[in-house]
């Protein structure tokens, strides 16, 4: 009976997540209001050297800043902020796998609204033995308020 269970222990140690990623919170949070005032400043080259490496790869940095305005023409470029909400949750990659993330959503005014109409997000993950910048983007609010 037991050479029958000799894989037990080597299967659970791998489901408990050996080599498991993490994320510090405080890190995440630093990294993101960084981010933030870089927006802020229209920082764009220090913005970039914040995303994780696999952003880099999709995106050259010479097309970041004609990205950036694009982007926000949608709701505006943001003019300060104050952190509303943090969720947790995974990100899965194009080749299969997963990091756990940290998302920082903040209240902004903006060049074209007032605080509580437009929202952004930024999305921080594991990346080597820091923690980088995976996603970001405005959110705009269609009906009420959701951090009043």
């Amino acid at each position: 009976m037991i050479g029958k269970r000799w894989w037990v222990v080597p299967v659970s140690l791998l489901l408990l997540g050996c080599g498991h990623k993490t994320i510090n919170p405080e890190n995440a949070r630093k990294l993101s209001d960084e981010f933030m005032s870089d927006l802020i400043g229209r920082r764009a080259d220090a913005a970039f050297d914040k995303m994780e490496p696999e952003f880099s790869r999709a995106v050259s940095r010479s097309d970041f800043a004609p990205q950036l305005e694009k982007l926000f023409q949608y709701c505006g470029w943001p003019q300060d902020s104050e952190l509303k909400d943090v969720m947790s949750g995974y990100k899965v990659y194009g080749d299969g796998h997963t990091n756990p993330t940290l998302k920082f959503i903040y209240a902004s005014n903006t060049n074209q609204f007032a605080k509580g109409q437009c929202y952004f997000s930024v999305e921080i993950a594991p990346s080597g033995q820091n923690v980088r910048v995976t996603s970001f983007g405005p959110l705009k609010v269609t009906s009420g308020n959701p951090y009043p």
